[in-house]
């Protein structure tokens, strides 16, 4: 069947519904309602666009320029599927990530003079490539690719530094480079990939032989985010292509390295909480054995305040008898001094054998007694 569009409808779709999922929708390809949006003046979205919507960001939508009126024909629609509408807030604020390579090294950025100076100082190694001796952005490039790569530099260093991101190098006279994004940093640099041209054999010795090697520079650069991204599957490398180089990715880049930054906040949160939650078993399970001992430590208490009660009887039945044979031996009650006293030590020491002197026992379970927070 056929139906009808007309621009503005087309305008509401493409900003609500990612190309890739509306061109079925009317049964063409993605080129072709590229097209059509060319065609009549109808901008797209931009690269990260979506990612953008996805984390709740603020995205600014271009308007609808003036045109003609036309009504666009559209071959064929599945009018059983239905897009899933996108909320989307609209900031004149936001930031755009289009970020441009000037074609001159204009007041450059320290550390683009510090990579330029470290690469004048080293030398061309086997690969044909050069590091920047001394400190300098982390970089590996020929001589042909020098400028370039300068240039690079020089427009993320001050991109980074206009948006509120440090740049920054750990270690004085190393080449490492991070970005910090909040709390994370990032790590990132710029290489070039070399390849092998030739190979002549040298000598043999024994089964093994000795090749020559003579690699020359591919000349294609390439941008690295050099963090593992643990558990994601984020875009980590952009090379030249045959038809873009990585100038024309920067923005993209860029974005990315915000999301690694992101993923990584929330993995550090998250290994933070299952740390917490494994301390958090083990302090049960200390608490646990603590309340055991606790248990056993009262069960002993008892047992020992029943063998002094039965001490303490028999030991009362023995100054009585004591006292029996005393009275039979002297008479109206006339002790020598020497007895008198042991009778009255002995008394003293049956009373403290008395496990009821401070009155009757309670009983409180140990894991009522010995509190979790408590337990080290």
């Amino acid at each position: 069947m056929s139906k009808y569009m007309k621009r503005e409808q087309l305008y509401k779709e493409v900003w609500n519904t990612p190309l890739t999922k509306l061109a079925p929708q009317y049964n063409i390809s993605t080129e072709e309602l590229k097209k059509w949006c060319d065609s009549f003046l109808v901008p797209l979205p931009k690269v990260g666009y979506w990612s953008k919507v996805k984390f709740g960001k603020i995205v600014e939508i271009p308007p609808l320029p003036a045109y003609a009126k036309y009504r666009l024909k559209v071959k064929k629609i599945n009018l059983h599927k239905k897009s899933k509408s996108i909320k989307v807030e609209i900031s004149d604020n936001e930031k755009s990530l289009d970020i441009h390579v000037k074609k001159n090294l204009t007041k450059p950025h320290l550390i683009t003079v510090k990579t330029r100076d470290g690469l004048k100082r080293s030398r061309t190694d086997e690969y044909g490539m050069k590091k920047p001796w001394g400190g300098g952005f982390d970089l590996r490039v020929s001589k042909n690719n020098e400028r370039r790569a300068l240039l690079i530099i020089d427009t993320l260093c001050k991109w980074f530094e206009k948006n509120g991101c440090k740049i920054h190098q750990p270690f004085s006279e190393s080449i490492t480079t991070e970005v910090i994004i909040g709390d994370e940093a990032i790590r990132i640099k710029i290489e070039e990939k070399s390849k092998l041209t030739s190979k002549t054999a040298r000598e043999t010795w024994g089964n093994y032989t000795f090749y020559d090697r003579e690699y020359t520079p591919t000349e294609k650069l390439s941008l690295v985010i050099d963090n593992y991204c643990w558990g994601c599957s984020l875009q980590r490398v952009w090379s030249d292509g045959k038809t873009s180089k990585i100038e024309e990715k920067l923005g993209e880049f860029v974005e990315t390295l915000f999301k690694h930054a992101e993923h990584e906040k929330e993995r550090k949160i998250r290994k933070a909480a299952e740390a917490l939650e494994v301390e958090r078993k083990r302090k049960i399970q200390r608490h646990k054995e603590a309340c055991k001992l606790r248990e056993k430590q009262m069960l002993d208490e008892l047992i020992n305040q029943s063998d002094n009660f039965n001490k303490r009887k028999e030991l009362r039945a023995y100054i009585s008898e004591v006292e029996r044979l005393a009275d039979q031996q002297y008479l109206n009650g006339k002790y020598p001094i020497e007895l008198r006293n042991w009778v009255t030590w002995a008394e003293g020491y049956a009373e403290e054998l008395n496990p009821l002197r401070q009155g009757l026992p309670t009983y409180k379970k140990a894991i009522d007694i010995m509190k979790l927070e408590d337990v080290d």
